[in-house]
């Protein structure tokens, strides 16, 4: 994605970052099915190797970021360019960010009963056109070597705020655990104690994962019936929608990561003019 192209090569562009995203969905699918079976160390490289992938996502469009405030608030022979233009701070910066976003990912996509894989899969022709489209709003006014990261950063925020409105709106109608009449720490274990898998790792983890959402759950059906301000009554479905959220920008991470890696030839900060 460099020059503005004609529009069959436009297609073919669109068709080609689609068949690098849809390896995406198809993988997490693979983890909801085969995740708790998985022993200890195959679980730790699994992590690793998603928070790795992220990471290097991460850290690609934090420097681009980066190069575009040095490149309009310092000089290129300054000390302070050298120092800021991103190395192994930033690295371990981005890997830290992978390690809790792959984390996220792989929970939610273990623990979800429901139709998340499908809608991950949907997700991809709409995040492909949402970037496609933000590189043709962008190309009068980005300079040429950062046209692609800037694009993706502005479809970014509007697929995260279309699939947060998507998975919000579903989860009105999702049915949820009754826990009338249960204290909250009732609620937790019981919830806690439905989740399995053969490492002990992934168990720890998605029995904290389930003790957050009890949480929510008693919160939602205990406390805020009774709550008659507006702003608080907001203020509480804020909170418990946090976790989805989360969840919606730790997979759009992980696409742009793919995208961002497919193209780094084109846009990598040091490379360009």
């Amino acid at each position: 994605m460099a020059a503005r192209p004609v529009p069959e090569t436009r297609l073919r562009a669109r068709l080609n970052d689609m068949l690098w995203l849809v390896p995406v969905p198809l993988f997490l699918f693979l983890v909801r099915e085969w995740a708790a079976l998985l022993p200890q160390a195959a679980v730790v490289g699994l992590i690793g190797a998603l928070a790795t992938l992220m990471a290097a996502g991460v850290w690609l469009r934090a420097a681009v970021r980066r190069r575009i405030f040095l490149a309009g608030a310092l000089r290129p022979e300054s000390v302070g360019y050298r120092w800021l233009r991103g190395g192994a701070g930033l690295a371990l910066v981005s890997l830290a960010q992978g390690a809790v976003l792959a984390t996220v990912l792989l929970v939610a996509t273990v623990r979800d009963p429901g139709l998340l894989p499908l809608v991950w899969i949907l997700n991809v022709p709409v995040f492909v056109l949402l970037w496609h489209a933000a590189f043709r709003l962008v190309e009068r006014h980005a300079v040429a070597r950062f046209r692609a990261g800037v694009a993706l950063r502005l479809a970014l925020g509007v697929n995260f705020v279309l699939l947060f409105g998507v998975l919000a709106a579903a989860a009105v109608f999702q049915t949820y655990p009754d826990f009338t009449g249960l204290s909250l720490r009732d609620a937790v274990l019981f919830e806690a104690a439905r989740q399995h898998a053969s490492s002990a790792l992934l168990q720890a983890l998605l029995q904290a994962a389930a003790a957050v959402d009890a949480v929510g759950w008693w919160l939602g059906q205990q406390w805020l019936p009774g709550i008659t301000q507006p702003w608080l009554q907001f203020l509480g479905w804020a909170l418990l929608l946090a976790t989805d959220a989360l969840v919606v920008w730790s997979y759009l991470v992980f696409c742009s990561s793919v995208l961002a890696l497919a193209h780094w030839r084109s846009w990598h900060p040091g490379v360009g003019t």
